[in-house]
């Protein structure tokens, strides 16, 4: 019986990051969840505060991505942080180069920008990737397409090697939560940015 026991503790601890392979996991120069939350907010309210005339946002939300399991199938303790926060302001397609270097002049030159265009529609992405606040990398992600006039704007910003905690863990994004159950799509007009 005492055998069951202890086997069946050492299975728990070692479905639990107690294993051989997972302890690496908490070296404790990896980014805590509440030290990256507060890279990923900081380096999102930099980017919002440098865009004049100011834009209205949906709301943001945190994605965590659990890296891998390890070789010998302990749960990894580590993951990477993702929150993202969707432009409600409908941007033209002539603003978009505005945006582009706000961000540059934000980060610096350390930006790098890549152009992709995909799918029968001719969906075209435009991401600027920088170097954020602390750990953390900053995109500015636009797609647009010739079927319409607007833009689809999302900043980004991610950290990785962060200890892993579930996404609900993060709580609300500053901005408050993005509204849940369909797409959204940009329907603010302002003065500046739409025209």
């Amino acid at each position: 019986m005492a055998a069951v026991v202890v086997l069946a503790a050492g299975v728990g601890l070692f479905y639990n990051g107690y294993g051989p392979m997972a302890l690496k996991d908490r070296d404790n120069t990896r980014l805590s969840p509440g030290g990256a939350k507060a890279q990923l907010d900081d380096t999102l309210q930099a980017a919002m505060g440098a865009i004049a005339p100011p834009l209205v946002y949906f709301g943001g939300f945190y994605a965590v991505d659990r890296g891998p399991e390890h070789a010998d199938g302990e749960p990894s303790l580590l993951s990477g942080v993702r929150e993202v926060v969707s432009v409600r302001t409908k941007v033209a397609p002539a603003k978009v180069s505005v945006l582009l270097n706000r961000m540059t002049l934000l980060w610096g030159g350390d930006c790098r920008q890549s152009d992709t265009t995909v799918g029968s529609l001719a969906t075209h992405y435009t991401e600027l990737h920088c170097s954020g606040r602390g750990d953390t990398l900053f995109t500015l992600s636009v797609a647009s397409s010739s079927a319409d006039s607007t833009v689809v704007v999302d900043l980004i910003a991610e950290a990785f090697s962060v200890r892993y905690q579930p996404e609900k863990d993060y709580g609300a994004p500053p901005i408050g939560e993005r509204p849940t159950g369909h797409e959204l799509a940009p329907d603010v007009d302002d003065p500046y940015w739409s025209h």
